[in-house]
């Protein structure tokens, strides 16, 4: 990253607290498939993983395991035995998440501002997950997402007749075509919320 990038405080968050997210899934339909592994990586201004918050890193127990996807479990390089024999019950899982909220410590009536490639889908199986009350409590309605800044780069490129800059979407593109190392393999929640935090920095960089 070029020095010449200034950051800031991030003082417009307001108290919010921004947050990687990403989940790996047992398949793509929230309600029908459950969340596998979830990672919530609390950053600093600088758009790094927080060196002060330990993130909330955790395999869940597929509440459905009837309708696990091998497809999907694949992807993530999982084992629906891995998810059961050594996942969290998902009801044990959402305590433990709270618990690990509220040691945030964040003011009064301040969430986790999530930032996420593609966060609906990821919102969905959260909600699926914690319920509408507890993610409603947990998680700001402002959200960051590449996938959606990609996408106005490329509405922005063709009202002035330029080529496309992102002809593709995808996170594994995105990373890709802007040459970011990591420190592991993609499709581990982790290593996830580590890229897209690269990802939406890299583009804030390239179109100041």
């Amino acid at each position: 990253m070029s020095q010449a990038l200034k950051y800031g405080s991030m003082m417009h968050l307001n108290g919010h607290l921004l947050c990687a997210v990403d989940v790996e899934t047992t398949g793509l339909i929230p309600t029908i498939h459950d969340i596998a592994t979830v990672c919530i990586m609390p950053l600093n201004e600088q758009l790094l993983p927080s060196r002060e918050i330990i993130p909330f890193n955790m395999m869940l127990q597929p509440k459905r395991p009837e309708n696990v996807d091998p497809e999907a479990l694949n992807k993530c390089r999982l084992k629906l035995s891995d998810l059961i024999l050594n996942g969290f019950d998902a009801w044990k899982a959402a305590d433990l998440f709270d618990e690990w909220f509220e040691k945030l410590r964040l003011p009064g009536g301040k969430k986790i501002a999530p930032l996420a490639h593609n966060w609906p889908f990821d919102r969905s199986f959260i909600i699926d997950w914690l319920g509408n009350l507890n993610y409603e409590g947990r998680f700001y309605h402002r959200y960051r997402d590449p996938m959606v800044i990609a996408n106005y780069m490329n509405d922005l490129a063709d009202l002035r007749g330029e080529t496309y800059p992102y002809p593709k979407l995808e996170l594994p593109y995105l990373i890709s075509q802007m040459k970011i190392e990591l420190p592991g393999q993609l499709h581990d929640a982790m290593i996830d919320c580590v890229a897209v935090a690269e990802v939406y920095k890299q583009l804030i960089y390239r179109h100041r």
